[in-house]
């Protein structure tokens, strides 16, 4: 037969037949100390989400940088020089504008 399982510490609490908590069955020193580190392990459990949080917000913004460009206007140029404007128009518009 497979044993089962034994627990690594043993429980220090007292057993009641009734169906009462650990905490009521601990002393008042020991239910602070106990409220203080459960405290204390939520607020570090806290703080981790939010810097977690920001973390992953900062990589996003990064993302968003890298994705869009910085200056819009410096690509497209809209004072192009004639030259230019002639040598990348179909032939098509170029006769429209000289008949027109």
């Amino acid at each position: 037969m497979c044993s089962s399982p034994k627990p690594k510490r043993k429980v220090k609490a007292k057993t009641a037949n009734s169906s009462v908590g650990i905490l009521s069955s601990m002393s008042s020193e020991k239910r602070l100390s106990f409220a203080d580190r459960a405290n204390q392990a939520s607020d570090r459990r806290i703080e981790a989400r939010q810097l977690k949080r920001e973390e992953q917000q900062r990589i996003n913004k990064l993302i968003v940088k890298k994705s869009h460009p910085l200056n819009i206007k410096a690509k497209t140029n809209t004072n192009q020089s004639w030259l230019y404007r002639v040598l990348n128009s179909p032939f098509s518009e170029l006769m429209r504008r000289i008949v027109s």
